[in-house]
């Protein structure tokens, strides 16, 4: 192996401090340097440093999309929300539908139904959805004409806590767009929010 000088400049004392370690460890300066230079950039130690750091960056999307997600219904939880009326829920129908056509055209899915299965994963790690609920969000999303959601369906699918649906938390995480509507935004103004996607 070729050798190169390396010249690097450092404090006085972390020079003291790493000639005692060479002394100790019974090698050159020179030699210990390169060691520690060596096992600094180990394979293995990268993938495993990264792999450890995607999984903890992983963990905290998820907190913090769970705590934005209650924050910018901040403004309702204070009130006695009323249940999801029908007019709330075809708002938050059009809304879904739309966000999941503009994502699925950005990300260029050939297959909507390969596209679904990706969404759904998304929801299912905030809430398992019954096979009934999943079924019909899956006609939802992939009929061409569906029948919207009723304000029954969603009050028993969100357990009756509108502020917190495993639907808009998980279309926040499926697009990454963390800056999403309310959800009384939502059932307010429903797809006249596409714009934000």
């Amino acid at each position: 192996m070729t050798k190169s000088q390396f010249n690097i400049k450092i404090s006085k004392d972390l020079l003291i401090r790493v000639k005692r370690q060479a002394m100790m460890s019974g090698k050159s300066l020179t030699e210990h340097i390169t060691d520690l230079v060596t096992n600094s950039l180990s394979e293995h130690d990268i993938e495993k440093s990264s792999m450890s750091s995607v999984n903890k960056f992983e963990d905290l999307e998820e907190r913090l999309i769970s705590l934005e997600s209650i924050v910018s219904n901040r403004e309702y939880i204070s009130q006695r929300l009323k249940p999801f009326t029908n007019s709330e829920a075809i708002n938050c129908t059009k809304f879904m539908r739309g966000v999941f056509y503009k994502e699925l055209e950005k990300r260029n899915f050939e297959d909507k139904s390969e596209a679904f299965d990706d969404f759904l994963k998304s929801v299912q790690s905030y809430d398992q959805l019954s096979k009934s609920n999943s079924d019909r969000l899956k006609e939802i999303m992939l009929s061409d004409k569906p029948s919207p959601w009723t304000g029954k369906e969603l009050n028993e699918l969100t357990g009756k806590d509108k502020c917190n649906c495993s639907i808009r938390k998980g279309l926040i995480n499926w697009t990454g767009k963390t800056k999403c509507p309310s959800q009384q935004e939502i059932c307010d103004k429903g797809e006249a929010l596409l714009y934000l996607f």
